[in-house]
């Protein structure tokens, strides 16, 4: 069966992070969303923990994550209702993501920006899959992997995100070398670009460069599977990691519980919300 006629799976997982963690007494709402969106229904998840999964009949999947940034104000809100904004729209092809974004950030201004909202924001990391055909788009510092099974049984990580972060530029600008990201890379995470409530940012869906949106596209092959995640995992497991962890467990529900035990036992030090969608055989 063709990749774009099979009916996808989609699993996700989501954690606040643990007490420990905060640097203040005061305890903090989850501050991640994520949205799981198929033909048959859509779901907005913002939970102190939660698990979920569910098929994708006809081929058509559309999953996202948001984190909302931390310094901002609002930032539960931020992350929430961009998606419930962006998921009201119902797309019939993968390349229609970019623009559903671009005028969700439009009319996520228009509803939400008020005096006490102002400067919310949040980072994204959405994919939409439709008939066999793939897209990719994020801001800021949340991650798509492409998981592709090769030959020798191995898989293929293939990361279709690109993060706006002081570090990822330095090392785009050949000023930085990504040997040295466990002394530096900490350092330079500040976001270059993400998603704000603010009318003073340029508006204009005209521009030649959609500097805070990256857009990756493709084709999905059978075997695939895209894994979206915010900071809170890949801030705490190097990309080796992740695929050790993925390679040793079976079966996709099995790999997903592997990532979300090693976050956890790395302290759970910050909100996670991870996507996995499978493409099957």
């Amino acid at each position: 069966m063709a990749a774009g006629e099979s009916s996808l799976r989609i699993m996700a997982f989501q954690q606040a992070m643990h007490p420990a963690a905060l640097r203040h007494a005061r305890p903090a709402p989850q501050q991640d969303a994520l949205a799981l969106h198929t033909l048959d229904e859509c779901h907005v998840r913002q939970a102190p923990l939660g698990r979920w999964a569910c098929t994708a009949p006809g081929g058509v999947a559309w999953v996202s994550v948001a984190d909302g940034v931390a310094s901002s104000p609002c930032a539960d809100l931020a992350s929430r209702s961009f998606l419930q904004v962006l998921h009201c729209a119902s797309p019939a092809a993968a390349r229609q993501l970019p623009g559903l974004v671009r005028q969700a950030r439009l009319d996520w201004r228009a509803r939400y920006l008020k005096p006490r909202t102002r400067g919310a924001a949040c980072t994204l990391a959405s994919l939409l899959v439709a008939d066999g055909q793939v897209c990719a788009v994020n801001s800021g510092d949340a991650r798509v992997w492409r998981l592709r099974p090769q030959a020798d049984g191995s898989v293929q990580w293939r990361q279709l995100s690109r993060d706006h972060t002081a570090w990822q530029q330095m090392l785009d600008d050949g000023e930085a070398d990504a040997a040295q990201a466990d002394a530096y890379a900490s350092i330079y995470q500040g976001l270059l670009h993400c998603l704000v409530l603010d009318a003073d940012d340029d508006l204009d869906e005209d521009a030649a460069q959609d500097d805070w949106l990256h857009i990756w596209h493709g084709q999905a092959a059978p075997g695939d599977a895209y894994l979206l995640a915010t900071d809170g995992l890949h801030g705490v497991l190097t990309d080796a990691q992740m695929q050790a962890l993925w390679q040793a467990a079976d079966a996709p529900l099995g790999k997903l519980q592997a990532l979300h035990d090693a976050y956890r036992r790395a302290g759970a030090q910050d909100d996670v919300s991870v996507v996995l969608l499978d493409i099957g055989a």
